[in-house]
């Protein structure tokens, strides 16, 4: 049976994306997505990836470690952000930080997209599983370029 991926994701709508605080898993991400793409996806990136993400036109919500609590300023200003963004899909491929998972779900988004993770629900309501061959990261920065995977 063919696996369609969710339309918000193919179409090219707004999406929210939890980028992993991993330098390379980071740097696949980014490397896979167009250039034209990264106008409708917002970045929710740790501060340490700011050099990363300085080379492209992404749209990109840092935080650090110490300012990002529920109950935070640094956090409020998130949450703010991730809210009017307006996305139709989340994508967060981990790991587990509740912070985050309440973002998602608090975003908006109908479709919150996440690798093994029925338990996360209701925050992430789309449990992929990682193909052995090729890495989430690559997995999910395919799916912006090319849309249906079988």
């Amino acid at each position: 049976m063919t696996f369609s991926f969710p339309e918000c994701l193919q179409n090219g709508e707004k999406v929210v994306f939890f980028m992993p605080e991993e330098k390379e898993v980071a740097k696949v991400i980014l490397s896979e997505i167009p250039d034209e793409n990264l106008k409708k996806i917002l970045f929710v990136a740790h501060g340490d990836l700011e050099i990363l993400f300085s080379k492209t036109k992404a749209q990109v919500s840092y935080y650090t470690d110490k300012g990002c609590r529920y109950g935070e300023t640094l956090f409020d200003k998130l949450e703010y952000q991730v809210k009017t963004f307006a996305p139709t899909a989340c994508v967060y491929p981990g790991p587990y930080k509740p912070q985050f998972l309440y973002l998602a779900l608090v975003s908006g988004a109908v479709c919150r997209v996440g690798f093994d993770c029925a338990k996360e629900y209701p925050f992430l309501n789309l449990s992929l599983h990682p193909l052995k061959t090729i890495s989430p990261a690559r997995m999910m920065a395919r799916y912006f370029t090319k849309g249906k995977k079988g």
